[in-house]
């Protein structure tokens, strides 16, 4: 069994536990990202000596169809299963707009390929990048991208 909350340690554990994904991250924005703040913390209330660092927040999430129908029946059923949200942000400074910008065109590409290896995070079934949001550098010179990650779970019925 998992639920939201084994799904964001999962990804918390890959951000900076995962080689592959955090080699690619340094080499984009040229520091190691060791900080990870759980929550959605403002960009004001983060130290600048924080940075790098990702963010992790809860996102929406739904039920989905429990038969082939689509339908979503409960009564008597041992678990109830779930699509949910949880949004992961990066932020690091960057005074070069153009490679600012390189870096956000960039990003989809390492975050999904990092779900690709590792499709279970916490648990959960089949995690993928499902929408990412650049900051398009309004934020200069402190940067922002934010992805969407989609995980599926059930959750059981208590006895």
């Amino acid at each position: 069994m998992s639920d939201a909350n084994d799904f964001a340690n999962g990804v918390i554990a890959l951000l900076t536990g995962d080689a592959i994904f955090a080699a690619a991250i340094a080499a984009l924005i040229g520091a190691n990202v060791a900080t990870v703040l759980r929550g959605n913390v403002p960009i004001s209330n983060i130290p600048v000596g924080s940075y790098p660092c990702f963010v992790v927040e809860q996102g929406d999430g739904k039920a989905t169809p429990t038969t082939e129908l689509g339908e979503y029946q409960t009564i008597g059923l041992s678990e109830t299963s779930y699509a949910s949200d949880l949004y992961v942000s990066l932020i690091w400074i960057d005074q070069s707009r153009e490679n600012a910008a390189a870096t956000r065109q960039q990003l989809p590409t390492v975050f999904a390929q990092l779900f690709m290896r590792n499709p279970t995070p916490g648990g959960i079934d089949g995690a993928v990048l499902m929408e990412w949001q650049p900051d398009r550098g309004v934020n200069h010179p402190t940067q922002i991208w934010r992805g969407t990650i989609l995980g599926n779970y059930t959750i059981p019925r208590t006895p």
